[in-house]
Parts: structure tokens; C-alpha cells; sequence
């Protein structure tokens, strides 16, 4: 009986595949519910094509997660090595066949630990600006002062720069263009 059905709907399909040029088929009760049926089996197939989509989809993703994961740790540890190498050197800029190694210090800057430490100093030399009802930290002028005097105020710290190191790799395919990238301290 089910085989009989799945026939009849599959005559129904090609069918409409057929009539669907002409874009008009006569319909009575019978065969609009036949039809239906028609459109229930259509929609399940297009149902399991997204599930087999979907299914495709995220073992892809799962790859392609799997596959950066394991790429990017190879290429963690060189960046590594190179950090190492470059710091070794003495060097700011090293320029390779394959690209460039650089080290660039980071600015210096100031955090307010304590701001009544602070602003018990701060207006006598000067480090504070006025903002309309507001008396704040003028951290740029404190900078400057620590590096002038080598004085910190009270209730400020001194933070100094980074030194961080980046690389840059030249494409074969791009005609000498450089991909930039970076690596903050190890």
C-alpha cells in the first residue's frame, strides 16, 4: 500500500514537472489533496538537504576550527623563536629575504594610584589642569615631568613602555606586498 502511494506521488511530481511549463494543471478536490501530498514529500526532501547541509556545515567548521588551532600554535612558537632572536640581536629592524622583524617601544605612561596623594602635589608643579568644576590629572604633563625631573609624584606610578615585537612576511603572490602582524611580549 505505502509503495502504491510513493508511486502515485512520484507519478504526481513528474506530473507537475511536466505541467509546470504550462504552469496550469486542472485541480478538483481529489487531486488538490493529492498535491498536498505532493508538496509534503517536496518539502521533506528540501528539509533533509539542509539537515545534510547543516551536517556539512559544522564538520567543515569543526575542521577548519581544528586545523587553524593547530596552525596557529605552530606559528605561535616560531613567532616566539623570532621574538627571541630579535631581542638578541640588539637591533630595532631586521630585514629578511622573507620579510621583516621589528621591535617598537611602546609610550610611556602614568596611572593615579592614590589621586589625594596626589593632589596634595600636583597643582604646585603644575601636573593638573582645571576642567570647569573639576580638578583632574594632567597624566601627559606628569609624563613629561617624570622624564624631565626622574621625580614620580606621590600617588602616581610610573609605567614604562613596552617593547613589542611584530613581523611582517612578503607574499610571493603579491608582487612584494607586506602582510603585517604582530606579537605582544612574551
Amino acid at each position: 500500500m505505502n509503495e502504491l502511494r510513493i508511486d502515485f506521488i512520484q507519478e504526481i511530481l513528474q506530473e507537475a514537472e511536466i505541467a509546470e511549463a504550462e504552469r496550469r494543471i486542472e485541480v478538483d478536490r481529489l487531486k488538490a489533496d493529492q498535491l498536498l501530498a505532493a508538496v509534503a514529500v517536496i518539502e521533506g526532501q528540501m528539509a533533509e538537504v539542509n539537515e545534510l547541509v547543516d551536517k556539512e556545515t559544522k564538520l567543515l567548521e569543526d575542521y577548519r576550527s581544528n586545523e587553524f588551532a593547530r596552525l596557529d600554535k605552530k606559528r605561535s612558537w616560531l613567532v616566539f623563536n623570532l621574538d627571541g632572536f630579535m631581542r638578541s640581536t640588539g637591533e630595532k629592524t631586521v630585514r629578511l629575504a622573507h620579510g621583516i622583524l621589528r621591535l617598537r617601544k611602546g609610550r610611556d605612561r602614568v596611572a593615579i594610584i592614590a589621586l589625594d596623594q596626589f593632589l596634595k602635589v600636583g597643582p604646585t608643579l603644575g601636573l593638573v589642569r582645571t576642567v570647569p568644576e573639576e580638578l583632574a590629572p594632567d597624566l601627559q604633563a606628569i609624563v613629561n615631568h617624570i622624564k624631565k625631573t626622574g621625580e614620580i609624584p606621590p600617588g602616581t606610578e610610573w609605567i614604562q613602555g613596552d617593547t613589542k615585537f611584530s613581523y611582517s612576511t612578503i607574499n610571493g603572490g603579491n608582487n612584494g606586498a607586506e602582510a603585517e602582524s604582530g606579537s605582544e611580549d612574551q
